[in-house]
């Protein structure tokens, strides 16, 4: 008897498996939206232009120095050298963690919280503002408002 109990239970099993209704059949997955069209970085405007920019100046008669070329001319891009690269808002904690390899792993970690550090990427577009040493700050183009320090041999100049 102990032995037909778990041959019937297996039986009454299958038999309910082999009634069950199909599983139904997957919705399809909707369509993935357009992604926006991006919006090329703003130049800054020519030195002696009024805070209405080119328009305003055209309005009120007063002719921009140069050619309309030479005041909308595009800043060069800089870019970091390889995916990866360690950037910081303040030039110290940069020297720190990128240089001091006898320095405790938790010192740079706190170092690297503390000075605003960030992974950055090539297609990242960063625009020159400075240099301290072999340290170059650099301020981002294609994103939020961002100035980084990066030392010199990371980046990769236009």
């Amino acid at each position: 008897m102990s032995r037909i109990l778990p041959g019937l239970a297996g039986a009454t099993f299958l038999l309910l498996a082999a009634c069950a209704p199909p599983a139904p059949e997957p919705e399809p997955l909707p369509v993935p939206p357009v992604p926006p069209a991006r919006v090329p970085p703003l130049a800054r405007p020519a030195a002696g232009t009024p805070p209405g920019g080119a328009e305003a100046a055209q309005m009120n008669g007063d002719e921009p120095e140069g050619t309309p070329e030479q005041a909308q001319a595009p800043i060069p891009v800089w870019r970091v050298a390889r995916d990866g690269t360690l950037g910081c808002a303040e030039p110290g904690p940069l020297r720190l963690v990128r240089n001091g390899e006898d320095a405790a792993p938790r010192l740079r970690a706190q170092a690297r919280l503390a000075g605003g550090c960030r992974t950055t990427f090539r297609r990242n577009e960063w625009a020159f503002e400075g240099t301290e040493e072999d340290l170059v700050r650099l301020r981002l183009m294609n994103g939020p408002a961002l100035e980084l320090w990066f030392l010199r041999e990371d980046v990769v100049a236009p």
